[in-house]
Parts: C-alpha cells; structure tokens; sequence
C-alpha cells in the first residue's frame, strides 16, 4: 500500500477513508453508503429510493462524518460515567440514572422485561455501534403523547469530563463513536450460505452492500428499460414502411434525440401527392413481383387440388368397398356374440331386448344418475338392503339386486369389450373414406380458379364432371357396402391432373420471365417514389405513435446514462486497498490469540481470504487441517458466537487506545464451558480498559464475579453491580447495589443491622400491623442469609451455578464440626418460628427486636468464626 493511504488499520480510519474516497461517487452511491453505516443491508424500500436518486428524480442524502466513526477518538481515551435524562424511550421510568464504574467491570443485571435492553439499545445508538438500525428505540405505546426518544450522557475522554444530549435521529457526540459495542447479531463473523464463516470487517461490509446494491440498482433500472421497450406499439415494431425511402431510414434511426418537426415534416400527403400515388398505383398494378406473387398463390393453390383429387381417385375403388364391407361384416358378428351372451343371460328375464342398443342407453342414463346424484359416492349398481333402483325407485329386492348385479357384469363382458372395439374401427374406416369426398364449396372453388384464374373453362368443365363422378362413386361406396354383393357402382372416372401439371409448368414458365422484368430502371424508380409517397401517407396515419416512441426512448436513453453509474471498478480498488490494510497478520495473529482465549482454539482456525464477490474479498474462518471443510457445519452455536467475539476483540486490538466497551448479552446460547471463558476474558480486558456487559443471565453474573477475583496469574478486576428492576407501570429502575445474590455477606448483614434499627419504631408505637410485615420480611432474609453463609462454607470447593469443583480448597471444609452444624440447623428453625413463638395462641405474640437483633447476631458470628478458621486452614 502507497504511504499516500495512511493508516487505515483500523476501523475508524478505514470508514474516514472511505468517507473521503466517496466524495468522487455518484450521489446515489453517497446515499447508499449513509444507509449501510446504520443498517446490515439495504431494503427493498431503500433500492427503491436509490433508484429514484440515480435517475435524479430524488434527493440525495449523502455520507457525512457524523455517520462513520471519528478517526480522532482513536486516539483517545473514551470511558463512560453515567445514562440519564432518558424520556420516551420504550416503557422506562423518566428520572433514572445508570451510572457505570470508571474503571474494570461494570456488570448490569436485570430479569427479562426489566428494561435492560432499553438502556442498551440507547448505547448502540450514542455509541454508533455496528448496524444499529435494527435496534431504533420506540417511544411507550401506552403513553398518552409519545415523544421522540431522547437521552443524555456523561462520559471522560482522558480525564476531562464531558456531557452530551442526544435526540433519536440526530447525530451523538462523535468522540462517542470510540467506545465499541458488541451484539452478536451484527457480528462481523456470519455463517454464509455454504456453512462457511465468513469474516468480513465493517468497512469492508459497508463496501460490499455498496456494490450488491449497484447490481440491485442496475437490475432495476434494467428492468424499467424493458418495460418501456415493450410499450413500442406493433406499428413500429414492425413497421410497414420500406427500408430504403426517407420515412423507412428515418424510423430506423428514431432516437430520443429525434426532432419532432423532421416527423411533422414527412407525415401525410397534401391532395396533390395523394393523386399521384393513386396514379402510380394504377400503373405499377402490373407489378413483376406482386405478379410473381399472385402465380406463386396459385402454384401452391393448384399443388394443393392435384394432390386432393388424387386421394379422392385413390379412395373411390372397389378395394375401399370390400375393407367396408368387411369392418361392418365384423362389427355384425362382434354383436350377434353379445346378443347371444345376452339372451343366455338374461333368457328367464320378464322383459325382452335386454343388451339391445336400446337396452344400453337406458342402462347407461341409470349409471349416471346413481353416480352423479343417487349414490355418489357408492360403487353402480348400489344393492345393498338400503338401496332403492334408480329406474322405479322401489326398494331393492334380493332378486332385483341380483338382476342389476348381473346387468352390470354383462356390460362389462368380453364380448361387449370387443362389439365396442369393432363399431370404433368400423365408424373410424367409415369417416376416414367420407373425409375424401370433395365439398360443393370447394369444387366451386377450384372451378372459379381454373376459368376464371388461370382461363381454361373446358379443363374446369373437364374437372368439375370428373370430380362429381368419383364423389358420386364414393357416396355410393359407403351407402351400398352392407349389401352382401358388391352391386353396379358409377364409373370410375380419372381426374385430369395431367393438364394441371401442365399448367403448373406455365406458371414456373411465367414467374421466371417476370423477375427477370422485374430489374429495369425505370420501373424502379417509379417504385421508388411510389413507395415513398405510400410510406409518408402510413406516417402520418401513425404519427402520433411515432412522437409517442421518442419520448420513450429519450427516457430508455436517459435511464442507460444513469445505468452508467452502477459499474463497481472504483469500489474493488477501494476495497482491495482497505482488505490489505486491514486484515493483517497483525490482525490475523490477535484472532489466534483470542480464540484460544475463548477455548475455541483445540479446532485449530484461522483467517483466509478466500473470494471475491462484485470486487470486495471475503476472508473465511477455515479449519488450518482441513481447509475444505465448512466450518459452519463443524462449529456449535456457541463456538460460533465465540469466534464472532474473537474477531471483535481481535479488531479492537489494532486501536492503541483503550476506550470502553459494552457487551449486550455476549453469552446467549453459549455452553458453561464457553461462559467460563468468556468471563474470564472479560474480566480480563477490564483491567486495561472500562468494560460494561448487561445480562439477565445469573449464572453469567456470578461467573463474572469469580473471573474478576485475584489470582496467582493476575491481579484482582475492579468490578461494579448495577441492578434494574420492573415497577408496576415502568420498568428500567437503576439501583446502585448489586443482586442479593452477589452482595457481600457482610454488606447484606450490615444492611439488615440498618434496616432493623429504623423499623424496631413500629413495634415501640404498638402498630402491629407494619411490624407484622417487617418481622415476616426479616424471616426471609435471615433463612436466605443461612442459606449463602452455608455457600460460602463449601464455597471453597463448589460454588453455586459453577461447574467447577476446586479439588485444592477441599482442606477448608475440615474446619467445619459438627458444632458448626447444629448452630446453624438451630439458628435456621429458629427463623422459621419468629412468627410461631405462641403455637396455642390464634393472634400469636410477634417476636421483640432484640430477638431478631440477636439472630443477626448469631448468624454474623457462626459467618465470622468459619472464615477465620478456614483462612488459617488455607
């Protein structure tokens, strides 16, 4: 890379850089990249848009530096202090304040539907995370006047400290753009379509929608130009005009830059020149070709009669009368067989004819109806006891369902299967004889043709006598062939096709003479002003669709300027120059380094470029081993949510300064393996830098905290809890102290201590009821407290929500005796008495403050007492 391109290994400063190259881009293409800063992928509705811009029919909103990260809070120290002043965003309370701790973990705990999520969804959009679009705040739906979502924040660069405000759709503070926020969902770590991981950093995705949508574009201003063009009317598609007169090579040349007036100019005839094509239509009427035409017409119409009075000669002979006669002899015998079937089945029968024609098409009519309406749904006939015949209508009898049963089976026979099969032969010999017959109409036709046409009236008698001789024949073929002899037919006559042939050579005669005529040159300059006169009349009977064309084709051109706008070179050298900057050994080293972090390193991967699509290479997570292998088909989820934060955390790398960062979630869908690690690097990367992680995941939360504590390999992570809770109406309450659950025990007993000491005043005045409520709350807290204080106990080698078991902390628990036990067993049934310290009395006696006092008393020492003995121990 030329020294002339900076430093663009980092994010901020590619996304500078390529605010800087855009400004040489087409408008559209601004636009365009302003909308992939802020969104994944460019929608349906926002091609659109860009189309409109590319044809300047729109207004153009480019890329500006507000949109893109500001190069110099690279270099700066970014760290936030607090989230407040939110109004109108989703259902959470107004005059909250989320502070965050200025150095280490800050972990923000909150159960689903507490309003954790709206507090980071402002962060992604102060912070301009990676395709925040998704994640637009939405103002509480159930508010009276729901406004604009707005927000203000402190936050440090260095040690300065700085407050910004911050209104849904306008620009934060750009120095905010320096804290980074994770969200797998916009991960630059994505499974492609093939299972491979795909890894493609944020400048470089920006770059490739830039050019998908130059194809999208490009695609659909394609498309507009073929509907215009499919708009040109048949007149002019294919236009009646020659090619070679003024009106024919001007409709050849039409274009959007066609002048209307050449059209006015050429379009109709004054009455003049109206006169003049009439006369040289009379005189060219003789025309060679249209004459060479009108022969050919009646070469292909005699061709045609030769041919058909020839297979009528060939169907009127006595061989047609015996295959007649024989097709009808088997189709008599074909039916005396099922009238013999039929009067053995049916001789004791009380009616007669039963399988006659007649017969049939009665039984026929009654299988239909019992199908169609009867019994539709029943096999014909329908016998069963139920069933009622479908002639009379009177309940079947035994004998009269058998009668039916066998009806049904002697249509069905062989021998009716096979008088079927002779009657269709027969009746298809029969129609294909009649099909040779010569209608009047035709043979009037062909008479017209050889008297009138071609002018040989005694060849068209000769024609007309014969024809009427072989159809009379062949009408006498298929009237007489059931008679048991052949009897005297009419002649056969011969057609005189020979005389035909002869004039058909004529005509061949004719039509080379005449072409040959046709070449002279007087004759062609004669049709030449014919035609032209003749093309000027037709233009100006379809003027108006003329003019109509070229302001569809001023459009086609003016959309093809503007296609021009869609080539995607400049964004593959740009892309190439930002994917060698970028993806570097460095880079590539960091990943290694992260992934073994995050215990995904035991399936040995790497980065590889490995295509280029539309100019913007890709680089995929492949397996060193095997290479080949889609790693999307190997990796689980949580191993692929793994690697997407080792890319974060690698590309954060190649930013010397270390700015805050916030986690949204990182561990959904991950496995206790993977949540140890990634706790572990995130209470990692919290000694050098702010780190803030929301969850609603508890077990995370106190994987966090362990991870944060000291080792002999590391010091101890600074780590802060923050609490949001839900309220009856809003939700996104703030509270300083973290969950109960991950307090210090001694906190937790200090705050009893307190809470006891402001409350005991209620049981001082007598007021029984509000004592109630305190003394029921305190046997909560004091069974719960029991409950961790016997955690920490055996914390040493198992601690709740762990899938650990530290084998070396086993020597702590030897300390413990049986003593230690029946402390505690007593002081924890203790506390289930408070309120049943008079069991015989119905409104029992509630127990004083100083019994609950000496309860915290006893459970802080039994607390005390272990850790001191175990510290020794250890």
């Amino acid at each position: 890379m030329d020294g002339q391109d900076g430093d663009l290994s980092n994010e901020a400063a590619a996304l500078a850089d390529i605010l800087k190259w855009s400004a040489d881009l087409p408008a559209w293409q601004r636009d365009a990249l302003r909308r992939l800063c802020s969104q994944p992928k460019l929608e349906s509705a926002d091609i659109t848009t860009l189309v409109g811009i590319c044809k300047a029919t729109e207004q153009a909103a480019p890329l500006d530096a507000s949109h893109v990260r500001d190069p110099a809070a690279s270099h700066a120290v970014v760290s936030l202090g607090a989230l407040h002043g939110l109004s109108h965003v989703n259902a959470l309370a107004s005059g909250e304040r989320l502070s965050f701790g200025k150095v280490g973990l800050t972990v923000i705990y909150g159960d689903n539907g507490a309003g954790k999520s709206g507090y980071a969804r402002v962060l992604k959009q102060l912070c301009r995370a990676r395709s925040p679009k998704g994640d637009a705040i939405l103002p509480n739906i159930y508010a009276a006047s729901p406004g604009t979502p707005a927000a203000s924040i402190d936050f440090f660069i260095g040690g300065q400290n700085r407050s910004a405000s911050w209104t849904q759709g306008t620009a934060p503070d750009a120095m905010l753009s320096a804290v980074s926020v994770f969200d797998s969902r916009t991960a630059n770590v994505h499974v492609e379509n093939t299972n491979d991981l795909a890894y493609t950093p944020l400048p470089l995705r920006i770059l490739a929608g830039l050019a998908q949508a130059c194809q999208d574009v490009k695609a659909k201003l394609t498309a507009e130009i073929k509907v215009l063009q499919e708009q040109t009317p048949a007149v002019l598609s294919k236009p009646e005009c020659k090619q070679d007169t003024a009106v024919g090579k001007l409709i050849a040349e039409l274009s959007g830059e066609t002048k209307p007036d050449a059209i006015e100019k050429l379009a109709g005839l004054s009455s003049d020149e109206d006169a003049r094509l009439q006369t040289l239509t009379t005189d060219l009427s003789s025309d060679p070709i249209r004459t060479v035409r009108q022969l050919q017409g009646q070469e292909n119409r005699i061709n045609a009669i030769v041919s058909q009075l020839e297979r009528l000669a060939a169907t009127a002979t006595d061989d047609v009368w015996t295959a007649l006669s024989e097709a009808r002899r088997h189709l008599s015998n074909a039916r005396s067989a099922a009238a013999a079937a039929s009067a053995n089945l049916f001789a004791d029968q009380p009616l007669p004819d039963i399988g006659s024609d007649v017969w049939k098409v009665l039984w026929e009519a009654a299988r239909n109806y019992s199908r169609a309406s009867a019994y539709p749904d029943r096999p014909f006939p329908v016998t069963e006891s139920d069933a009622h015949c479908v002639l009379c209508q009177q309940p079947l009898s035994e004998d009269a369902a058998r009668r039916l049963r066998s009806f049904e089976t002697f249509v069905q026979d062989e021998s009716k299967r096979r008088e079927q099969e002779a009657a269709d032969a027969y009746n298809e010999q029969c129609e294909e004889v009649s099909s040779k017959a010569v209608s009047m109409t035709d043979l009037l036709a062909i008479v017209a043709l050889i008297r009138d046409d071609i002018g040989q009236e005694e060849l068209a008698a000769a024609l007309r006598r014969e024809t009427l001789q072989l159809t009379w024949r062949l009408r006498s073929l298929l009237r007489t062939h059931h008679l048991a002899a052949m009897p005297a037919l009419p002649s056969a006559a011969v057609p005189s096709v020979t005389p035909l042939r002869t004039v058909l050579d004529d005509i061949a005669a004719r039509i080379t003479g005449l072409q040959a005529e046709a070449n002279s040159s007087q004759r062609i300059a004669l049709i030449a002003e014919r035609d032209g006169l003749a093309d000027r009349k037709w233009l100006g009977m379809v003027k108006a669709d003329v003019l109509a064309q070229i302001e569809r084709l001023k459009a086609i051109e003016a959309i093809e300027k503007a296609n021009k706008d869609t080539t995607t070179n400049k964004i593959t050298t740009q892309s190439a120059r930002i994917a060698q900057a970028l993806v570097t050994n460095r880079l590539r080293g960091q990943f290694a380094i992260e992934v073994n972090k995050l215990g995904v390193a035991g399936l040995a991967i790497e980065l590889q470029q490995a295509k280029t699509s539309a100019g913007v290479p890709f680089f995929q997570v492949r397996l060193i081993n095997k290479p080949s292998e889609p790693v999307g088909k190997v990796l689980s989820e949580g191993e692929h949510r793994c690697v997407a934060l080792a890319a974060f955390m690698a590309e954060l790398s190649t930013i010397d300064a270390q700015s805050a960062i916030v986690f949204d979630d990182p561990v959904s869908s991950l496995d206790h393996l993977h949540r140890d690690k990634v706790a572990a690097r995130l209470a990692e990367a919290g000694l050098t830098r702010q780190v803030i992680v929301f969850t609603h995941d508890m077990a995370f939360l106190l994987l966090l905290d362990e991870a944060c504590r000291a080792t002999k390999d590391r010091e101890a992570t600074p780590v802060a809890y923050r609490l949001i809770s839900r309220g009856a109406d809003n939700a996104g309450y703030c509270h300083q102290e973290p969950p109960a659950s991950v307090m210090p025990l001694d906190k937790v007993i200090e705050g009893m201590k307190t809470h006891l000491a402001n409350v005991k005043i209620h049981h001082e005045r007598g007021d029984q009821a509000k004592w109630l409520r305190e003394v029921t709350s305190f046997q909560d807290q004091l069974r719960t407290r029991w409950e961790r204080a016997v955690e920490e106990a055996v914390g040493p080698v198992i601690r709740r929500l762990s899938r650990k078991v530290d084998t070396t902390g086993l020597i702590k628990l030897t300390v413990l005796t049986d003593a230690d036990c029946m402390v505690m067993r007593q002081a924890f049934g203790r506390c289930s008495a408070l309120l049943h310290s008079q069991p015989g009395e119905i409104n029992p006696r509630l127990p004083a403050p100083a019994l609950i006092e000496s309860e915290i008393d006893v459970l802080e020492k039994w607390i005390a007492d272990v850790r001191t003995r175990q510290d020794k121990a250890a």
